[in-house]
């Protein structure tokens, strides 16, 4: 009968913990169909770029473009969809993305990313090779990241060198963060010309989750993207020279503000589709 009891007691706690952790535990979604396009005279909208997933890691990315398929006599021109860059992303045995393949492009340039990892499983760096087919040239750019002691990245050195080995181009980029864990500066400067920066600010962050934070792998387009937390709301890039007066701010040369978002019930901006677990 003792035994009994206690059988039932540990079944009781086992049952009550696994409870807890269904109860705090927040849906996970990943992002699947991005960069919304809005046809306002007809009211077509599509997503161009898209993710395909092998349960939650990116194995493609897919990006399309707009076609007119319309018809002689329509007094708005409507649109499809069609294929135009398919990226595909490889994995180690630790399921790290390892290689991203991109498509060749029109001026027959094809660019590979191989990707390297610290003991600690980070990002530790990457070199991009872009190749000119006809002639087999080609130029590396190598990036390696520092991390602190929150594992967020805080510097980004840049080299490229061309087919000879000449280095031509180098950089870094220093990163700040707010208390909440979003990127809120990045300063690059190039060791060629330090005489200025270039400084982008994010700003106005929302407090609810950021989709690409999910995204596993460091896609280029969206590498600080997936840096931060939530969602910034405005943005803006200055070239800054140190012999600015600093009571005279140069004007940005990119800048952009969103009012504000719409989100779904799982706390995801409306922007995108998305599958959750």
């Amino acid at each position: 009968m003792k035994k009994f009891f206690a059988l039932v007691f540990i079944l009781f706690l086992f049952s009550c913990s696994n409870s807890d952790d269904d109860s705090t535990g927040e849906q996970k979604c990943y992002i699947t169909k991005f960069n919304k396009v809005n046809i306002k005279l007809n009211g077509q909208e599509f997503y161009t770029s898209e993710y395909l997933y092998n349960g939650n890691q990116i194995i493609k990315k897919l990006e399309y473009k707009l076609v007119d398929n319309s018809t002689t006599g329509q007094q708005y021109p409507t649109y499809e969809l069609q294929l135009d860059r398919t990226t595909e992303v490889q994995y180690n045995s630790l399921n790290q993305p390892v290689k991203i393949i991109e498509p060749l492009t029109y001026s027959n340039i094809q660019a590979t990313e191989y990707l390297f990892y610290d003991n600690l499983g980070r990002l530790s760096e990457k070199n991009r090779i872009n190749t000119y087919i006809p002639d087999n040239t080609s130029s590396t750019q190598n990036f390696k990241y520092s991390y602190n002691s929150n594992n967020k990245i805080i510097a980004i050195t840049e080299k490229t060198t061309d087919s000879w080995g000449d280095i031509y181009n180098e950089n870094i980029k220093m990163l700040t963060y707010d208390t909440d864990g979003n990127l809120r500066v990045v300063e690059q400067t190039n060791t060629n010309s330090p005489i200025y920066k270039v400084v982008t600010k994010y700003d106005n962050y929302d407090s609810y989750k950021n989709p690409y934070a999910n995204v596993n792998v460091p896609f280029e387009d969206i590498f600080f993207l997936r840096l931060s937390k939530n969602n910034y709301r405005k943005y803006f890039k200055t070239v800054v020279y140190s012999t600015s007066s600093p009571t005279n701010p140069p004007a940005p040369y990119e800048t952009s503000e969103i009012s504000g978002y719409e989100y779904n019930e799982n706390g995801y901006p409306r922007f995108a589709e998305y599958k959750c677990n």
